[in-house]
């Protein structure tokens, strides 16, 4: 398949807009995710072509919006975000795990499940 040769055959400019904002990672913020992924499951329920779908899903921007949207939803749900240290720096980052060229930031294990434990957690009042 030829993405570019496909990509030309979708005429919507709203999901062309889409597109090119996931490519370029222009996406503002989580509210944003949110709206293309209704935009984009709605418009692949419309009469297009096979090629075109398969832009999409398996493996195209609907799978790439689906993780991203898992990891939005993991961290709006994890111990950081009660966390007094977690609270004033930049987002999925704390004073115990800052990110820079010793540290990727908060490790995975502690934001992004369910029953994490965090040994540093303060809960802020």
């Amino acid at each position: 398949m030829n993405v570019t040769e496909v990509k030309k055959k979708i005429k919507d400019k709203r999901i062309q807009e889409i597109m090119w904002k996931i490519d370029h990672n222009q996406v503002r913020d989580d509210d944003e995710w949110i709206q293309f992924s209704k935009e984009l499951n709605a418009y692949v329920k419309t009469d297009i072509p096979e090629d075109v779908k398969r832009l999409f899903y398996p493996l195209g921007y609907l799978e790439t919006i689906t993780i991203i949207l898992d990891g939005i939803h993991r961290w709006k749900n994890s111990i950081c975000i009660k966390c007094k240290k977690q609270k004033g720096n930049p987002e999925c980052h704390c004073k115990i795990y800052p990110e820079n060229e010793k540290h990727t930031g908060i490790p995975n294990e502690i934001w992004a499940r369910e029953d994490a434990q965090c040994p540093y957690f303060e809960e802020e009042s």
